[in-house]
């Protein structure tokens, strides 16, 4: 049957995990759902109230980005491993986590704020490789999951600034971090952490390559709009946009 990923297409936390299968070129089909539907799927396939959930085709069961990493990461040769033995992939694993809890749900934070009064214009991104049933229930029902997601995760303008403050600090820190001229993150080998950044970045940034698509910056609303184009020039930014453009390679559509 092949590996199964459930997923919502345009979640961050899901491109993390799309990234590392592709890039260990594991055979896998995308489940991509509509958010709060997801969590009917997500449950079914073996998780919890979160994707990615990635079934192997053994029938093995990760229901996180950080575990479909490690996972993913045994299929890849030593010498191009996201964890790399002894003191590197230590680092490279405190990175990753740093950013999972604190980054990650910045970026999803912020973005929802500023996207979900028009989300309605955005749905040819939203909605990409999701059911058509889904679709129908966006159309009808999209002010009932915009008041959702915003309740579900406490989003109000002063808690959209507060996240952009600290998306900021992140941006200064891993700009810090490549001062002294280093490829990636952690020196000069591509590691989770250089992964982890790269994706979780994606909703302050946009990227191309991304492995869902994503409206561009003058499809978004001009005070995002402008913060999307900041960030693209701030150093940091500049790094992942560089690494979706020599590491994030080819993203065929495996929706199903």
């Amino acid at each position: 049957m092949g590996a199964r990923l459930i997923t919502i297409p345009i979640s961050h936390f899901c491109e993390k995990a799309r990234w590392a299968l592709d890039r260990a070129a594991v055979d896998y089909v995308e489940q991509p759902h509509l958010q709060l539907i997801h969590v009917f799927f997500a449950r079914r396939a073996g998780g919890g109230m979160t994707v990615p959930v990635l079934v192997t085709d053994a029938g093995q069961v990760l229901a996180e980005s950080s575990d479909i990493l490690r996972w993913a990461d045994t299929l890849v040769e030593p010498g191009r491993r996201l964890y790399p033995e002894g003191e590197l992939g230590v680092e490279a694993r405190s990175l990753e986590a740093r950013l999972d809890d604190g980054f990650g749900p910045d970026g999803r934070l912020w973005m929802y704020h500023e996207t979900l009064p028009v989300v309605a214009d955005l749905g040819r991104w939203a909605l990409a490789g999701v059911p058509r049933w889904e679709r129908g229930v966006f159309r009808v029902g999209g002010p009932v999951l915009h008041w959702a997601i915003s309740r579900h995760l406490k989003i109000d303008a002063a808690a959209a600034d507060a996240a952009l403050e600290r998306i900021d600090a992140v941006f200064d820190e891993i700009a810090a971090r490549l001062r002294d001229g280093r490829r990636f993150l952690l020196g000069e080998r591509f590691t989770a952490a250089d992964l982890a950044f790269s994706a979780l970045a994606a909703p302050v940034l946009l990227p191309d390559r991304y492995g869902s698509p994503l409206p561009p910056p003058e499809a978004m609303p001009a005070s995002p709009a402008r913060e999307v184009q900041r960030l693209r020039a701030h150093p940091a930014g500049q790094f992942a946009q560089r690494m979706y453009a020599t590491e994030r390679g080819p993203t065929p559509d495996r929706r199903a």
